[in-house]
């Protein structure tokens, strides 16, 4: 029996999608499109499916897909809308019904996608490490910018949950923004590994690489630390380009940025094959912003030997 996982970072998260605009931002693009305003902005699951949908890889899920009843599992929302922007795409590749698991840790979201046009809908508060979906029984997964949300050792751990949950052949769509272009920020000090190390020493940097979600928790674990003195800094918590930035609203949520490399490493350590990765380049809407390198990406779940 495996170990039940303590479910950190919860709240409503409405003061992190708040803070990122989200609302705002979906409701632009839903009035502007794909413009450089839109484009500069944290990006919504609209606007993400927007790109998706120019992808070769997705444009040819259309004879996999056409005709089927399809099993979807989104891993953490970002907006209301997101679950209805997934299967607005599905359904244009010709999906027949979509049985869909939305899953995140808040539950503030759950009543508003309630009252979106959606096929079949369970709303889960779970974990995204453990989703209790029996193994190979899902057609899709989406993790909207999940990485992004978690520390990565977390991360790490929802990536194995969305090969197991996969059936064989099934297909993972991930989008990310990767630390490739972090250092360019203006008006973001960033601090490299060693020296945050030296700083505030390596129970902390663990605790920012494996649990801690915001600055209120970081507080409330360490007490001694002046949280405050690490808002707004690029926060190099693994060597090698694996960054935390604490943003601007009260709990201070983290965000949390890797490089490309080392997400393709994961992926293919976890039986995923990369079908195609399409990349964009824009800022955020964090205040001073991030330079943003943005990637959609398809993945596949190898067949094991016994499969083939």
């Amino acid at each position: 029996m495996s170990e039940t996982i303590k479910i950190t970072g919860f709240s409503d998260g409405h003061q992190f999608r708040n803070a990122n605009r989200y609302i705002d931002t979906q409701k632009l693009f839903q009035e502007l499109g794909l413009t450089n305003e839109v484009e500069n902005r944290t990006p919504t699951v609209g606007v993400n499916v927007a790109h998706l949908a120019r992808m070769d890889a997705v444009q040819g899920l259309n004879k996999d897909i056409n005709g089927r009843d399809l099993s979807v599992t989104i891993l953490g929302i970002s907006t209301a809308e997101g679950p209805s922007d997934f299967q607005k795409l599905l359904k244009g590749l010709g999906a027949s019904h979509i049985s869909t698991t939305a899953i995140d840790i808040s539950d503030g979201i759950f009543s508003e996608i309630a009252k979106t046009d959606l096929d079949e809908v369970t709303c889960l508060l779970k974990d995204a490490r453990e989703t209790g979906l029996p193994g190979s029984s899902q057609d899709f997964n989406l993790r909207d910018h999940i990485a992004n949300c978690c520390p990565p050792e977390i991360d790490r751990e929802i990536n194995a949950e969305a090969v197991k949950i996969l059936k064989p052949g099934g297909i993972s769509i991930v989008n990310i923004t990767s630390s490739d272009l972090l250092s360019n920020s203006q008006g973001r000090e960033v601090v490299d590994f060693f020296q945050l190390r030296s700083t505030i020493g390596e129970e902390i940097i663990r605790a920012l690489q494996t649990n801690i979600y915001d600055l209120k928790e970081l507080a409330e674990a360490f007490p001694e630390v002046d949280v405050e003195s690490l808002r707004g800094l690029i926060l190099e918590i693994e060597p090698g380009g694996s960054f935390v930035v604490f943003g601007e609203d009260e709990q201070g949520h983290g965000e949390w940025f890797r490089s490309i490399d080392d997400h393709k490493k994961l992926w293919k350590k976890d039986r995923f094959e990369i079908v195609e990765i399409a990349t964009r380049e824009g800022k955020d809407s964090h205040s001073p912003p991030l330079e943003c390198m943005r990637h959609n990406v398809v993945l596949k779940k190898k067949l094991s030997v016994d499969e083939k």
